[in-house]
């Protein structure tokens, strides 16, 4: 039975593991998603890709929010 318990466990050490992981790599993306869309909105000066900056911006403010609570809970 103590065998059983044991790797129980270490499966899911393995999955917390793995899902931090992945959450890393999710915030990593996104933070470089960020940082594009912020180019996007310092470069430019079409009032249309302007606005459709912002929307994105938010967006992104909205998931990152999101990302980093997952990652406090784990």
């Amino acid at each position: 039975m103590n065998l059983l318990k044991k790797r129980a466990e270490r499966k899911l050490l393995e999955k917390r593991k793995a899902e931090r992981e992945r959450l890393r790599e999710d915030i990593e993306n996104l933070e470089a998603e960020i940082r594009r869309t912020e180019t996007v909105f310092n470069l430019t000066t079409d009032e249309y890709l302007l606005e459709s900056a912002i929307f994105e911006q938010n967006a992104q403010k909205a998931k990152m929010n999101y990302l980093l609570k997952l990652a406090r809970e784990i």
